[in-house]
């Protein structure tokens, strides 16, 4: 499963969600680990769950939902480092005299405050007692490589969510490729003839990053053609493949390919005989089955 359409372990996911659900959500919470694209993402989809409207969030379909998807939220604040790198004092005052103010439009108020090294002790120092004590409605999210580096005080008032060891940005252009060759998988699914998914599953042969790097792009258009199937509301990512599986394909249909995207990507993880996964993968997407 994608949580928050980011690739993270399934027990975190899972955990990140019952928070949410319980309705007594951690005030701050620290996301460390992972790449710093991962962290990003994770953040702006806990922020999205927050100032959700619906029950079951985040819902997606929501104005809450579809305003932060696109970054317009404005009960969303992202806080980052200057040009130089540094989380400055004058940053963290900005946000203590923020959080007085209520939200606009939601009923939660959330900063992500994304970090690349370490915050100031000064920073962090400004910061503490709105991290003790905030308004009910105000929530922190502090992204960093490593929870290590903060103060104490500041990991004692939060809780730590890890993404595991610290990875480095993908390179764009394998991002680009893993993508491209994601929606060629995902388009062969729906292809008349289930030759298709043998040709464009062929590239996997003799690059077996390639084919990590594209399972857990195929688990997110597979979700978002769920997404699709469920509500009716179009993708605006990838091009249009994940409306065209959701428009295809039902809905049970889709919960199996994404169960067995998850579990190609466990074998993987696992050492399972390589070539065997790519003939699995053929097996379990191949059109009309």
């Amino acid at each position: 499963m994608i949580y928050f359409n980011t690739d993270i372990n399934m027990s975190l996911g899972e955990d990140i969600y019952a928070a949410l659900r319980s309705g007594r959500f951690p005030h701050s919470v620290i996301i460390e680990g992972g790449s710093g694209s991962k962290r990003m993402s994770l953040s702006k989809g806990i922020a999205q769950a927050l100032v959700c409207s619906s029950d079951e969030s985040p819902c997606g379909v929501c104005p809450h939902c579809r305003k932060a998807a696109a970054g317009i939220h404005p009960d969303i604040e992202l806080c980052e480092e200057d040009k130089k790198g540094n989380f400055t004092a004058n940053t963290a005052r900005d946000i203590v005299n923020s959080v007085s103010i209520i939200p606009n439009e939601a009923d939660s108020k959330v900063y992500i405050l994304t970090l690349t090294g370490e915050m100031s002790p000064v920073s962090q120092n400004i910061l503490l007692k709105t991290l003790e004590e905030p308004p009910k409605y105000a929530f922190f999210i502090i992204a960093c490589p490593s929870a290590a580096d903060l103060l104490d005080t500041v990991i004692s008032r939060s809780r730590v969510f890890s993404l595991g060891e610290q990875e480095s940005e993908p390179d764009e252009e394998e991002s680009s490729k893993a993508l491209e060759t994601a929606c060629l998988i995902a388009k062969a699914i729906v292809a008349d003839s289930e030759f298709d998914i043998v040709r464009e599953a062929s590239v996997f042969e003799k690059d077996k990053k390639l084919f990590a790097d594209t399972l857990p792009v195929l688990d997110e258009i597979i979700v978002e053609a769920m997404k699709v199937k469920a509500t009716g509301i179009r993708c605006e990512r990838f091009g249009g493949t994940a409306d065209t599986l959701g428009l295809r394909l039902t809905l049970a249909r889709l919960e199996k390919l994404e169960k067995a995207t998850r579990e190609l990507k466990s074998g993987l993880e696992n050492n399972r005989n390589y070539n065997l996964l790519i003939t699995r993968l053929c097996t379990l997407f191949r059109a009309n089955t």
